[in-house]
């Protein structure tokens, strides 16, 4: 699940993220460096080809994410913040029922902040992502539409990743605030020069992504619209690329809307997109509830998907969430996907029914 947290008076923190204590490197600490993280253990069911569509294997299984963070940051005496963040993927890090096997660097990056703004610089999301709410900002669990459960469909469109990338956020000005992320590759495998689209790689160059939000306050209501989108063009080998499917340019857009109001929270978003290969053109609209009570949340999410390719979904899940001591958390999800995402031809039923429970620990 994606964590976006909205910082008033300058930027918008997602990765490299600015931690609470500064203040004290403020007051003559200098420079400080941070290790924290989070290790969390699951078990992941659903019926139908969902979670293997050989038709081989149990559909059930256990999964872990691991991860480590390592923050540093300092301050100069002209009030300029400056730092990074590493994330360190460790024997199971990602999505329920990926490969558990080694480590991966996730995300790793630079930022300098002050009155200029905030720039990222690194293996980090965009400003498409980061500037973007919607419905799966209130979600609870594991994240509902847009969390573990393995017939979920595509929560939003697709961006460049963490895929190396230069970001700036300008400060944020009666309430609105800027955003702007160029990407060479989209498929950076090799320390920023990847593959072409018919070599197997994403395909997207030169990408350049950003967004527009606003935060305020409306009386008793806390109020954030966002609209976001990116485009980059689609690199092949020329006629051969067209004869493969694969379009000249990639574009994507969404708008969403996130209210909070006591301890529920409503999120809206609407996202339309063009991929790569021509297949992926889609448009999906979604709604979230969250409601949070002492040290639980609950929450219902719905998704409709329409794709030019392939069947449209209607998903439906609800999640909740709560603290049983300190640093510890209990999830889970319930999802149903209309239609599911790994059938195989003439196989199971289109329906699928997904679920996810896990306990976490964030150190």
């Amino acid at each position: 699940m994606h964590h976006r947290l909205l910082l008033g008076s300058t930027a918008l923190v997602g990765a490299g993220m600015l931690f609470a204590s500064a203040a004290s490197a403020q007051e003559g600490a200098g420079f400080e460096v941070i290790l924290g993280g989070f290790t969390e253990f699951g078990v992941n069911a659903a019926t139908g080809d969902t979670l293997d569509n050989s038709g081989d294997t149990q559909n059930y299984g256990f999964f872990m994410d691991n991860e480590i963070i390592v923050r540093a940051q300092g301050i100069t005496d002209g009030g300029i913040r400056y730092g990074s963040k590493i994330e360190i993927e460790v024997a199971g890090g990602g999505d329920a029922g990926s490969d558990g096997d080694g480590i991966s660097i996730d995300e790793a990056g630079l930022f300098f902040s002050g009155n200029f703004g905030r720039v990222e610089l690194g293996r980090d999301d965009g400003a498409e992502d980061l500037m973007f709410v919607g419905a799966e900002d209130a979600q609870a669990g594991t994240g509902g539409i847009d969390g573990d459960t393995s017939n979920l469909g595509q929560i939003q469109f697709p961006d460049m990743g963490d895929d190396i990338k230069a970001t700036y956020f300008t400060p944020r000005f009666a309430g609105f605030q800027l955003g702007v992320s160029f990407t060479p590759d989209g498929d950076d495998n090799n320390n920023g020069i990847g593959n072409d689209a018919l070599d197997g790689g994403d395909g997207r160059k030169n990408a350049v992504g950003g967004g527009i939000n606003w935060v305020g306050v409306l009386g008793p209501v806390d109020l954030t619209l966002s609209a976001v989108g990116n485009i980059a063009d689609v690199k092949g080998s020329g006629d051969a690329q067209g004869a493969q499917g694969f379009r000249d340019e990639a574009k994507a857009f969404a708008v969403g809307a996130l209210l909070g109001f006591g301890g529920l929270s409503f999120g809206a978003s609407y996202n339309d997109y063009e991929g790569p290969l021509d297949s992926q053109k889609g448009q999906l609209a979604s709604l979230g509830i969250a409601y949070g009570f002492g040290p639980a949340n609950v929450s219902v999410g719905v998704e409709q998907d329409w794709n030019d390719e392939t069947d449209n979904a209607t998903i439906f899940a609800v999640s909740g969430d709560i603290g049983l001591m300190p640093g510890v958390t209990l999830k889970g999800d319930v999802s149903y996907n209309t239609d599911d995402p790994n059938e195989s031809e003439g196989g199971d039923p289109d329906d699928t029914v997904g679920g996810v429970l896990t306990v976490q620990l964030d150190y």
